[in-house]
């Protein structure tokens, strides 16, 4: 299937233009870093209506990878009416991700006493969800107002989903604003691990420019600075 080769922001903007004729979907993206560095990123698009009978009906191998060009493993899964495709890509350090549209990185911003006491590390991520704010730049108000109730139309209930699980202690997670909305995280997890999760409508996903979440960890670990291609 053409569109789930395509990168996440053409992904987003190309259904858009689909959805009001077969059905909408769901993204959720799933980050997990170990204390080695190491770890592996889950992306899945769940599509109703006539989208999933496209995705339900393609093959599950690398021209349905949309985490193309890495190797993935793809899994397409159908229930309730609803198709969900998941590709999960394994990594020895972020730096062997080559992502279109996003950027991930680990930065060391204290390395602690010889391995002894715990590494402060800070994630980053950035996905350039495109020219949605762009486009709109020169509108009016009226025109504002008109484009996020088409948007709002478009997308209706469904939802964006980002998460990292990080080892060890949160100890800082910056805001996340979209049209001057912020946008609460929700964080669960224990003394091992802990897991940052941002949730929010596709059509607040679709008023920003660019989404960028960050989140300043402490564990022990043999970390290092990385980031993606």
């Amino acid at each position: 299937m053409r569109i789930l080769r395509l990168g996440l922001a053409r992904l987003a903007f190309v259904a858009a233009t689909a959805c009001g004729l077969t059905g909408c979907f769901d993204l959720d993206q799933d980050v997990t870093v170990g204390r080695d560095g190491s770890g592996r990123y889950t992306f899945a698009v769940t599509m109703e209506g006539a989208m999933a009978d496209a995705l339900k009906s393609s093959k599950g191998d690398a021209s349905g990878n949309p985490l193309a060009p890495n190797k993935a493993i793809v899994a397409t899964v159908s229930k309730n009416g609803k198709v969900t495709r998941t590709a999960t890509a394994q990594f020895k350090t972020l730096s062997d991700l080559a992502l279109k549209n996003e950027r991930m990185s680990l930065k060391v911003l204290d390395a602690g006493l010889f391995g002894l006491t715990p590494k402060h590390m800070r994630f980053r991520h950035s996905f350039a969800v495109g020219d949605a704010r762009a486009a709109r730049s020169g509108a009016s108000r009226s025109d504002e107002q008109m484009s996020q109730q088409l948007l709002a139309g478009i997308f209706g209930n469904h939802e964006y989903r980002f998460s990292v699980t990080l080892p060890g202690s949160i100890e800082r997670v910056a805001p996340l604003k979209i049209a001057g909305v912020e946008i609460q995280p929700e964080i669960t997890g224990d003394y091992w691990h802990h897991t940052v999760a941002w949730r929010m409508p596709l059509t607040r996903m679709m008023m920003a420019k660019d989404i960028v979440t960050e989140v300043d960890f402490s564990a022990l670990g043999t970390f290092a600075d990385a980031q993606s291609r």
